[in-house]
């Protein structure tokens, strides 16, 4: 005789159901309350330079563009190294993003990591790239990039240059610089471009290098003045300043900035973040805030991303062995 009643039966899917409805019920807040989660973007240098300022731009048009809060969380240090640790040991959950710069694709070459720059992150979007400039402190009795190098080597040991950290993209462009010029430049690391900004403009240090985009500020406040562009083309907003090349000297560095997702992200997700990403980058305002700074949108695909990465690793390895640049 079967023990299946029609009774058992009714209240056998009756129980089944309450229990799938449940689940679902469960699966629906959990999800909910993802999509509530602020988004992070990580930006592993002070407030004040260039990754701060591009960091805090996409942040905002991200927040617009997914109808949630996303927050820039500033982690100096290490040349980029301390905060990109932490994006890779976060959660792959799509609350985390971190803002690179030129500097991600150079530490590999200098420093031992705790995490792998490929294994670990999965490319999420290009974002921009902005021309790089030489200042000078205005106090600095020099007005060209021959002035400066002819000025350092009556001075030895006594001009500073301000980087934004050891490793970090200054650190490895001037160190090329003094290579292909011999100029006779002190490097004073700083905990990222801004701190080392704000001493150049007090005459603390007396060069720098950096995107225009961190300049802005201390230019039009005649603290700093420009000495040279180190890219490949002069600068629409300062259309008389001539490129490094353009005065004799072989450096061509320009800094540039993107996403990454920590390795094992829903490619659902991380794809999502590219088309916001892009579609931010083609909207008027941002076309206009990159152009305002001198730097230029650079909307990929992902693909074409972790191509660009990857060259650009390639190259930083080979200056890191012609200066035979450090960890000190």
């Amino acid at each position: 005789m079967s023990i299946h009643t029609d009774s058992n039966r009714r209240r056998f899917h009756q129980t089944l159901g309450a229990l799938i409805a449940t689940g679902l019920s469960l699966q629906s807040s959990q999800t909910q309350a993802q999509d509530n989660k602020p988004i992070r973007i990580i930006v592993p240098f002070a407030t004040g330079g260039s990754n701060d300022i591009v960091g805090r731009s996409m942040a905002q048009q991200l927040s617009t563009r997914l109808k949630r809060s996303v927050i820039v969380d500033n982690m100096p240090g290490a040349g980029g190294a301390i905060g990109s640790a932490a994006v890779a040991r976060a959660e792959p959950d799509g609350n985390t993003l971190l803002l690179i710069s030129s500097t991600f694709t150079m530490n590999a070459s200098i420093m031992k990591l705790s995490y792998d720059p490929v294994k670990s992150f999965t490319p999420v979007a290009m974002l921009g790239m902005g021309p790089s400039v030489i200042v000078v402190a205005a106090s600095l009795p020099v007005n060209s990039i021959k002035e400066l190098i002819d000025y350092s080597k009556k001075n030895p040991g006594k001009v500073f240059f301000g980087s934004a950290g050891v490793a970090s993209f200054q650190h490895f462009a001037i160190e090329l610089f003094k290579l292909r010029t011999g100029a006779d430049l002190t490097v004073v690391h700083y905990k990222g471009g801004g701190p080392a900004l704000m001493d150049l403009a007090a005459g603390h240090v007396h060069v720098s290098l950096g995107s225009l985009i961190q300049m802005q500020t201390f230019l039009r406040a005649g603290k700093i003045k420009i000495l040279g562009v180190a890219g490949h083309r002069r600068v629409d907003l300062i259309p008389d300043v001539q490129t490094l090349k353009e005065t004799g000297v072989d450096v061509e560095v320009s800094n540039w900035w993107g996403l990454l997702a920590p390795a094992g992200t829903p490619i659902s997700v991380v794809d999502r973040f590219n088309r916001e990403a892009n579609a931010a980058l083609a909207e008027p305002d941002m076309k206009k805030r990159f152009a305002s700074e001198g730097a230029d949108p650079m909307p990929m695909s992902r693909a074409d991303f972790d191509k660009f990465m990857a060259e650009e690793t390639a190259k930083w390895a080979r200056v890191a062995h012609e200066t035979g640049i450090k960890i000190e």
